[in-house]
């Protein structure tokens, strides 16, 4: 089954990487590649990206026939979505034991969905992807 793994930061997350040193912060970049690495050696990655930060998002809501855009989040929180690991997982227990890795869970959040996968999904994937 695949698992969305959403990293989040806290608070003043931007601030603690700021106040860290350049040490430290190599050390918690080269914790990701280790990890990415591990998933990869297990057949569990599938894709993982960082995202830009929550200012540059925004958001489209139709209602009515009437699209409207906003900026940031669609959700708004003390903690803010940084990026997302999309996984294989023989259970939600292993997505949990990969979550427990990211170094987000430490002082952040990892939250874990799991990716629905039937006929409509499988559609949906599948455009552009057809060879002629």
């Amino acid at each position: 089954m695949r698992y969305l793994l959403l990293t989040y930061n806290a608070p003043g997350g931007d601030e603690i990487w700021a106040a860290m040193t350049e040490s430290e912060r190599q050390a918690e970049e080269d914790e990701y590649v280790r990890l990415t690495e591990e998933m990869r050696e297990s057949d569990s990655f599938i894709a993982a990206n960082e995202l830009e930060p929550f200012s540059a998002a925004r958001t489209v809501r139709v209602r009515n026939g009437t699209a409207t855009v906003s900026d940031g989040p669609a959700v708004q929180s003390d903690e803010f979505l940084t990026g997302y690991f999309l996984i294989e997982a023989e259970s939600f227990e292993a997505a949990i034991q990969w979550a427990a890795q990211i170094p987000n869970a430490r002082s952040g959040s990892v939250e874990i969905r799991p990716v629905v996968e039937d006929e409509l999904a499988d559609g949906i994937s599948a455009v552009g992807k057809q060879t002629p």
